[in-house]
């Protein structure tokens, strides 16, 4: 997994201005910290879309798609992919740790990391569209729970349909949000050619 100097610091905010020496050197040394601690670890699986009564989900699950805008996202697909990605738990100990003792350490870490969150996702959704592309299909862009009107409560049910908790220590909490926090889950229509 690949992760840019530029990646990074659109996470920092830098508005497209590159970084003076010393955060270069930072970003580097956070980069390889990032590396040395991560467990890149991941899961996806295809499944066929419902469509009952206008309600969109996907077959054999309790997941339902609810809000137009996975509706719209998705009105082209026959079958969805979804996907969960983490870097592990040591990462956000170590972005906690820095936040109490290295805050400016702890703030270009927690960037590289959202940067290589990103990268992974990016990764898998590679292998997804070449999976797709053999079954005869297109992919949509990733769209995730909280995007437009997309509940992030659907978390918890794509982490269950997963088994994302068994295979990669993937937890929901009671506000929907993802532990460990470098995680990601994502949806992708698969459109036919």
């Amino acid at each position: 997994m690949q992760v840019k100097e530029k990646e990074v610091l659109r996470y920092l905010g830098s508005r497209g201005r590159p970084a003076g020496e010393g955060l270069a050197q930072l970003i580097k040394d956070c980069l390889a910290e990032i590396g040395d601690l991560t467990r890149e670890k991941y899961t996806f699986g295809l499944f066929d879309l419902t469509r009952e009564g206008g309600q969109l989900g996907v077959k054999n699950t309790t997941l339902k798609l609810l809000g137009r805008s996975i509706a719209q996202h998705l009105q082209h697909s026959e079958r969805v992919a979804i996907m969960a990605v983490t870097l592990g738990l040591a990462v956000d100990k170590k972005i906690a740790h820095y936040a109490q003792f290295n805050l400016t350490r702890g703030l270009v870490l927690d960037a590289c990391a959202s940067a290589a969150v990103e990268a992974l996702c990016a990764q898998v959704e590679s292998e997804i569209k070449a999976l797709a592309a053999r079954q005869g299909f297109n992919i949509t862009r990733r769209y995730s729970p909280g995007y437009g009107d997309f509940p992030l409560e659907s978390q918890a049910p794509i982490v269950s349909i997963l088994n994302a908790y068994r295979q990669l220590g993937l937890t929901v909490t009671e506000s929907s949000l993802l532990i460990p926090r470098k995680s990601v889950t994502a949806l992708m229509g698969l459109v036919p050619q």
